[in-house]
C-alpha cells in the first residue's frame, strides 16, 4: 500500500502518546522561555497534538497522492502521465518526511515530561529547543534532495511567476532551490548542536530568511539567463 509509510507513522504517535499518558505526570512542561525555563506548564494530555498533527499531514499526504494519481491515469500524454506519477511519490516522500520529524518531536515532549520536573532548569530546556531545531534542519536537508525531482506542479517545489515559466527553467530553479535548501538544512542542524535553546531557534529564523531569499532571487536570475539563452529563438 503506497500510503503505508503516513499510516504507520500516525498509528505509531497514537499509540506512543495513549502508552506515554498512563506514565506522565498529570502536569508537564510544554512551552518555554526565552531562558530556556518552562514558562507554561499543562495536562499531558497535550501530547495528543502532535497525533492530530500527524494525522492532518497523513490525510493531506493521502489526498494529495490521489489528487496526482488522477492526474496521471486522465493525462494526454505519457511524459504528462510521468509527471503526475513522480509528483504522487514525491508527495508521499515528503509527507511521510515531515510526519516523522512530529513523531519525533512528540518522543522528545514526552521524555522531558517523564522526568517529572514541573519547572525544567535551563539546560534541559535548551536540549529541548535545540533537538527540535535538528529535526527540523534534517527535514529541509532531506527536501533538499526530494526537490530535483519534482516536475512542473501546482503544488510543490520552489513556484515562484519566474519558475513557472516552462519545464526548463523549472528543473533548472529546483536543482538551485534544492542545493540551497539542503545546505541550509545542514546549517541549521549545526545551529541546533552548536548553539543552544533560543539562540539556535532564532539563528535557524535567520537560514530560513536567507534559504528563501536566496530562492527568490535565484529563480528570477534563472529566468532572466534563459531568456538571454533563447532571445534569438
Amino acid at each position: 500500500m503506497k500510503n503505508k509509510p503516513v499510516i504507520i507513522i500516525s498509528a505509531l504517535s497514537l499509540i506512543i502518546a495513549a502508552a506515554a499518558v498512563q506514565i506522565l505526570p498529570d502536569t508537564i512542561p510544554v512551552h518555554y522561555g526565552i531562558d530556556g525555563n518552562a514558562d507554561r506548564i499543562g495536562s499531558k494530555y497535550e501530547v495528543f497534538i502532535f497525533v492530530v498533527i500527524t494525522v492532518i499531514i497523513a490525510v493531506t499526504g493521502i489526498l494529495l497522492r490521489r489528487k496526482f494519481g488522477k492526474e496521471a491515469q486522465t493525462a494526454a500524454g505519457e511524459k504528462e502521465a510521468s509527471h503526475a506519477a513522480g509528483n504522487a511519490k514525491i508527495c508521499g516522500i515528503v509527507c511521510t518526511a515531515v510526519s516523522a520529524v512530529m513523531l519525533s518531536m512528540e518522543c522528545v515532549m514526552i521524555c522531558v515530561g517523564y522526568s517529572g520536573i514541573q519547572h525544567i532548569s535551563g539546560t534541559e530546556g535548551e536540549l529541548y529547543c535545540s533537538a527540535a531545531v535538528i529535526l527540523i534542519g534534517i527535514l529541509f536537508a532531506a527536501l533538499g534532495n526530494i526537490m530535483p525531482k519534482m516536475k512542473m506542479n501546482g503544488l510543490m517545489g520552489l513556484r515562484t511567476s519566474w519558475s513557472m515559466k516552462n519545464e526548463e527553467v523549472w528543473a533548472r530553479c529546483q536543482r538551485m532551490g534544492g542545493t540551497v535548501t539542503f545546505f541550509g538544512g545542514v546549517a541549521v542542524i549545526l545551529s541546533g548542536i552548536i548553539l543552544r535553546g533560543y539562540p539556535s531557534l532564532a539563528a535557524m529564523m535567520i537560514i530560513f530568511l536567507v534559504i528563501f531569499t536566496v530562492m527568490i532571487k535565484g529563480s528570477h536570475q534563472i529566468y532572466t539567463d534563459w531568456e538571454k539563452e533563447n532571445k534569438n529563438d
